[in-house]
């Protein structure tokens, strides 16, 4: 049996809210919100917990926004926040905009790899002109004059 189910027997058996408290281990303050209930004939169901599972204020709009990425598939969020609130009166957030939009099934896929340009490479390559070595040999100089810093400091 629920604790709550107990309470409320208890209560119903002619104890006060704070004795009936006392009896189950519920902490006063609970004992009496539980007993303003009963008394006030409400139920003692235990609230919903959680996030609201709603889309809230953009659930009306979405068919709005359907439109707006058929008309133009490469809509942006900030281009489809003015719209909403040019057209509609509504005032939202793009990531709240996006979070619906996903929920709907919308996604934004990136432009693939086009062929690498000529005059503007998107990645330099390290070749045999030895820049990758060239790191690695400023690294193990730094280090060496760092023992050696070392050393002195040690020496003295």
């Amino acid at each position: 049996m629920d604790l709550r189910e107990r309470f409320a027997r208890l209560m119903a058996g002619g104890k006060s809210a704070a004795a009936a408290g006392r009896t189950l281990l519920v902490s006063p303050a609970t004992a009496a919100r539980w007993g303003k209930k009963v008394r006030e004939g409400e139920c003692l169901e235990p609230k919903r917990r959680g996030r609201n599972t709603g889309w809230g204020k953009l659930a009306p709009h979405m068919d709005f926004f359907a439109e707006l990425i058929e008309q133009d598939p490469d809509i942006t969020l900030v281009e489809l926040r003015d719209a909403l609130a040019a057209a509609e009166g509504v005032a939202a957030h793009i990531s709240s905009i996006g979070a619906a939009l996903a929920k709907q099934g919308y996604r934004y896929k990136k432009r693939g790899l086009s062929p690498q340009s000529v005059t503007n490479p998107r990645f330099e390559r390290r070749g045999s002109t030895g820049s990758a070595n060239a790191s690695r040999s400023c690294v193990s100089s730094s280090s060496a004059s760092f023992s050696s810093m070392r050393q002195a400091r040690i020496r003295s």
